[in-house]
């Protein structure tokens, strides 16, 4: 019996011993990790501003020759696509403001087709015209043709306020192109419109213009 007993003991020792030294290899930790990826897409929105009235009525018979009326308004842009957006400007109709199908101002002619002019060049004698131009949130997003070099535009690195002036077109014209996500609050894009009438004889009512703005992902 007191054979056994030892036996038993030693055994037990020798187990506990055991244990004793492999326990840091039994409760070693092994670890592993996973990468949990959420995709988000990109979106683009653009504000729908409030319709816009020029400063003032011009007189249908004698016109307002050198002091052209003027309103603007203002489309804010938000995307967080990378590439940023490009935005285009276009108008309805063939002339862009209209009374009706005989009455209208015609749209702006500038010096060279196509290419705004610095400065709004008055209209000819019995003409009334109509034109736009653009004021990006930032200036560095201005497409090339109408950045200016402080006398002409399409050419320099500058957006001056109130200066190269185009006429609307039914075709899309690109004025914004941003290669870069918007802040939070988007940029607020400026434009603006004048109108000239040279004594031209406009029937008495209100000539209107559809003016498009339209925001592109690039």
């Amino acid at each position: 019996m007191k054979k056994i007993i030892s036996s038993v003991l030693i055994m037990g020792l020798l187990m506990m011993s055991g244990y004793i030294y492999f326990e840091p290899e039994i409760i070693k930790a092994n670890a592993d990790s996973v990468v949990v990826t959420q995709a988000v897409s990109e979106e683009i929105t653009i504000s729908s501003p409030a319709d816009v009235t020029m400063s003032s009525a011009i007189p249908g018979m004698t016109g307002n020759p050198g002091a052209p009326k003027n309103a603007s308004t203002t489309w804010t842009v938000k995307t967080n696509n990378a590439q940023g957006f490009n935005m285009t400007i276009n108008s309805t109709s063939t002339p862009s403001m209209q009374l009706d199908a005989t009455w209208n101002f015609s749209d702006y002619s500038p010096a060279t087709a196509n290419v705004p002019d610095y400065a709004w060049s008055p209209p000819a004698a019995n003409v009334a015209e109509f034109g736009y131009s653009v004021e990006p949130a930032t200036a560095a997003d201005t497409v090339a043709l109408f950045r200016d070099n402080g006398s002409a535009c399409n050419t320099g690195t500058l957006n001056t306020a109130d200066r190269c002036w185009l006429n609307a077109s039914t075709t899309a014209v690109t004025v914004i192109n941003r290669t870069t996500n918007t802040a939070a609050a988007g940029e607020a894009e400026v434009v603006k419109f004048q109108t000239e009438s040279n004594a031209k004889y406009l029937k008495e009512g209100n000539y209107t213009a559809t003016i498009t703005a339209t925001a592109t992902m690039n």
